[in-house]
């Protein structure tokens, strides 16, 4: 008798074996209709499969999995797989997450017989799920009550019953997900009778989102994005759709959700508030249905928690600005230098990367609005001991500021104690020198030298520099062990390693045995101390500093593209705003040159990096471009990714080496501070310059401070 197989397992098998290479997880989830952490689940019976048939499954962190098999037995897995029977079997995973799904849109009960029948189990598999179910309910503080003859339900307050269902749909569906759903949920609300267990649960609960009440929100919230003079994030933008459309239905079931009238009245004095109330008044008329004064509240909440910055908040009165959080951040340093034994005080890029994250969170923490990580489970899985750390590091907010560090937030924390624990613990290596290199000497080798700063503990970055210029003598005198570069640089005595900007997993291998080569070749020589800077000279600097800061401030510059199509589009236009008209051809040009000797798209951020050195500008510029009408471009794993953003640098061709440093370090906060990426995709321009301001201030301080000391 011919065996029965999940239909998924079948489609997984199917994916891997028609390909050579590894394929991500988040491909085959795609070609599925279902999250990756369901392909993840699948992946033991895709193993067991495999072996059954003389074969393995490889698996690369980065890269996705491959079957590992010949041509041979790929052709023979392949014809064995469209001669396999399906067989729908639902994992316990599944099963419960549809009835999770069920139950919180049931206000009756259900009988256990419905759910078996359904899901083609006995009732008493039912019964088992349901045990289950339960801790998961009494997690969001909801009771499932069981009683015989009648069936089964839940109980509990109607913000838990809508937290427990907005919680449900986020632990099933990525934000990129949800959205794609609602954006297709729009165009087309017809269900699909091949779609799986998973797919109909998430469906399920988008039913309560009639078609036209999202197409109606959305007239509400572009009308109070005009109004607040910035665009919500795709994250913001979904957390507020799924919100109100919930609460419509809920309150249309005589469901009303309650807030506490004190912070009720503090909501009231932000500016979000009145905006809020606009958007009520609209959706009470659309609607025809009472908004209570506390779903105004809620309103409020979603739009303050929307922004990408730390902006403060007021609690009791008293606003939490950065003295405060800088005070919190060193608590909780001085907590984990107790706990860990390791000496983290004078790390500074812990204490600003903790004062940077600490703000948003706990403006959301405050407004009771979710913190969700995604790589939350790792490092629950990889890094427990870290997490306890940072449970305890937690435990100064929770104590200061009375509100309850969720998981989620604790592991962010975590995220930022390691890096610098890890960095404590290194031991006694060889320290190798390197350069970093691009076209320009901006821009991309600025977010290359941030990447190696955090991989490798090992690399001293001795400059950065351009391909254009490269002095071989005066880096043979700073002892340069070899030059990582962005671009392919020829007739160079020292090793050059070509990599990605953002160094994937393969760049980094390259560097490791580029690291592995020199240990053979070239013995470690002591660096002769440099003499120290008089005291005319460190003026010079500051003054350098200060000139460049000035323009960059000067020429600062935000537009909409609207038109738009391609990027030569794009450059084209940037070329006709900031060159004059006589050398805005050859701005395009240089542009372009810079673009053929290696794409500047920032993978995962939706982000390109325009720049160059061209003596068709006379000073340094940086400037962004909204793309209203996204360009699909080819990223750096070879994938389709949509730019929205455009970031421009532009330098002379002869710039002064303070000039280069002032103008690249917007480039490496790009990365450093997701928040400001974010900003220039959404903000407006008052709100832009003021962060662009804010950063700059930051870097003048850091440098008078190491110039002319404490």
């Amino acid at each position: 008798m011919q065996e029965k197989m999940n239909v998924r397992v079948k489609k997984i098998l199917l994916a891997i074996c028609r390909e050579n290479d590894y394929v991500t997880l988040s491909t085959i989830a795609q070609e599925l209709g279902v999250s990756a952490r369901t392909i993840l689940r699948e992946l033991d019976e895709v193993e067991s499969w495999l072996a059954a048939r003389g074969c393995s499954l490889s698996k690369k962190t980065g890269a996705g999995i491959k079957v590992s098999a010949n041509a041979v037995q790929r052709e023979e897995m392949l014809a064995l797989l469209r001669e396999e029977q399906e067989e729908i079997i639902y994992s316990p995973q599944e099963r419960q997450m549809f009835i999770i799904s069920e139950l919180l849109q049931n206000q009756e009960p259900v009988k256990l017989y419905n759910f078996a029948a359904i899901l083609k189990v006995t009732e008493g598999t039912i019964s088992n799920d349901l045990d289950k179910i339960e801790k998961w309910f009494a997690g969001h503080q909801i009771t499932l009550v069981r009683k015989p003859g009648l069936g089964v339900y839940i109980e509990g307050r109607e913000s838990n019953i809508r937290k427990a269902m907005i919680r449900f749909i986020y632990e099933n569906m990525d934000e990129e997900q949800l959205l794609r759903m609602i954006r297709n949920y729009i165009k087309n609300s017809s269900s699909d009778p091949k779609d799986g267990i998973e797919n109909r649960s998430r469906k399920r609960l988008l039913n309560l989102i009639d078609k036209e009440v999202i197409r109606r929100l959305e007239t509400s919230i572009q009308a109070a994005e005009q109004k607040m003079g910035y665009k919500l994030t795709d994250n913001a933008y979904v957390g507020l759709i799924v919100h109100l459309a919930l609460a419509i239905q809920r309150i249309k079931k005589n469901e009303e959700i309650t807030i506490d009238k004190e912070f009720l009245n503090e909501l009231k004095r932000l500016p979000e508030y009145t905006v809020a109330g606009d958007m009520a008044a609209v959706i009470a008329t659309q609607f025809a249905l009472p908004i209570p004064e506390d779903e105004i509240g809620y309103i409020t909440m979603h739009l303050k928690g929307s922004r990408n910055r730390s902006d403060t908040f007021q609690s009791a009165g008293q606003p939490l600005g950065n003295f405060e959080l800088v005070k919190l951040a060193r608590e909780m340093i001085k907590v984990a230098e107790q706990t860990t034994g390791y000496s983290l005080a004078a790390n500074e890029n812990l204490l600003i990367g903790l004062v940077n994250h600490l703000g948003p969170s706990i403006s959301r923490l405050k407004m009771n609005l979710d913190i969700r990580n995604p790589l939350l489970d790792k490092i629950k899985a990889f890094y427990p001991d870290l997490l306890e750390v940072s449970r305890t590091c937690a435990a100064v907010v929770e104590k200061q500021l009375g509100v309850t560090m969720p998981e989620s937030e604790i592991a962010y924390i975590a995220m930022h104690l390691g890096a610098a624990i890890e960095n404590c613990a290194k031991i006694a290596k060889r320290i190798y020198r390197c350069a970093i290199a691009c076209a320009t000497g901006i821009g991309t080798s600025r977010l290359l030298a941030t990447r190696m700063e955090k991989e490798f503990d090992n690399i001293k970055i001795v400059d950065i520099i351009s391909t254009i210029y490269i002095e071989e003598k005066w880096l043979g005198e700073q002892k340069v062990d070899f030059i990582v570069s962005t671009v392919g640089i020829e007739n160079c005595s020292l090793p050059v390693v070509t990599v990605n900007p953002l160094l994937f997993e393969e760049d980094k291998i390259k560097i490791i045995q580029q690291m592995k080569m020199t240990k053979k070749q070239i013995p470690v020589s002591p660096v002769r101390k440099e003499n120290p800077m008089a005291l005319k000279d460190k003026l010079n600097a500051l003054s350098s500093y200060s000139e460049a800061i000035t323009r960059i401030l000067d020429n600062f510059f935000l537009r909409e593209d609207r038109d738009s199509r391609t990027m030569e589009e794009v450059i084209d236009k940037i070329s006709r705003t900031l060159g004059e008209e006589a050398n805005q051809a050859r701005l395009a040009q240089a542009i372009m040159r810079r673009e053929e000797k290696g794409g500047t798209f920032i993978t995962g951020h939706g982000m390109v990096l325009l720049h160059c050195r061209s003596e068709a500008v006379k000073t340094i510029h940086f400037g962004a471009v909204k793309i209203l009408n996204s360009i699909r471009v080819i990223n750096g794993k070879g994938q389709p990714e949509d730019v929205k953003l455009a970031v421009i640098m532009l330098a002379p061709e002869h710039c002064g080496k303070i000039e280069m440093e002032t103008l690249s370090h917007l480039s490496r906060m790009l990365i450093e501070r997701p928040e400001f990426s974010g900003l220039l995709t959404t903000g407006n321009y008052e709100e832009d310059f003021r962060e662009i301001s804010h950063i700059m201030e930051e870097l003048y301080k850091t440098k008078n401070r190491q110039l002319m000391g404490d």
